[in-house]
């Protein structure tokens, strides 16, 4: 268990008044009981004075220092303070950041899925025109006929084409998203796992004030 610097400067500050109490009454008493004109001084009882004196400095230095180390004290608790909060809202702010990426992947699954979907769709109807194209040439059919579905068969390949590339940089930007929400979390956890030792450690210390 950790001591207290205000308690071992009480401590002290006590132990100081009550050296000087008992010094000042011993004297006093002693003094009191001796003939006045006795000693070496004659009759003068000014040795307790000194002590006392000395002892009054002492307590004023003491105070001075217990007031010194509850305002150390005092910082030290509002700076604690003041980083709980910080990674309260860093806390808030990777979960937030969490579900706002897992959103966006969601929709970039969305569309890439309907790219898929598209391009399955245009595969099935480029394979029908280019058979037909073949169908036609093969039967020696009307020219613009046959210029027509070719047409149509060369479309069909762009767009095919845009649904494939769609549906890749879809699929690359949820990887991507995927990736950057891992780290997110990761380094959600880890300022979790701050603030808890931060809640932990202001916890003890009122536990302990409230001790003392």
């Amino acid at each position: 268990m950790k001591s207290d610097p205000g308690l071992l400067l009480l401590a002290s500050l006590g132990a100081s008044l009550l050296a000087a109490g008992g010094a000042f009454l011993h004297a006093a008493f002693v003094n009191g009981l001796k003939p006045r004109g006795s000693g070496p001084m004659g009759g003068q009882q000014g040795e307790p004075l000194p002590r006392l004196a000395r002892a009054e400095s002492e307590i004023r230095a003491l105070r001075e220092e217990l007031a010194q180390s509850n305002t150390t004290k005092e910082s030290q608790r509002i700076e604690m303070v003041e980083q709980r909060q910080r990674s309260e809202r860093q806390v808030q702010g990777a979960q937030a950041e969490i579900q706002r990426l897992a959103a966006e992947v969601e929709l970039e699954k969305n569309r890439s899925k309907a790219a898929e979907d598209d391009a399955k769709e245009v595969r099935t109807k480029l394979a029908a025109a280019e058979q037909e194209s073949k169908r036609a040439r093969g039967n020696a059919g009307d020219p613009k006929v046959v210029t027509s579905l070719q047409g149509e068969v060369g479309e069909l390949h762009k767009k095919l084409k845009a649904a494939s590339e769609e549906r890749d940089a879809a699929r690359a930007k949820v990887e991507a998203l995927e990736r950057l929400v891992e780290g997110v979390r990761a380094r959600s956890r880890a300022l979790a796992e701050e603030l808890k030792v931060l809640k932990g450690d202001s916890g003890d210390g009122g536990k302990r004030d409230n001790g003392n």
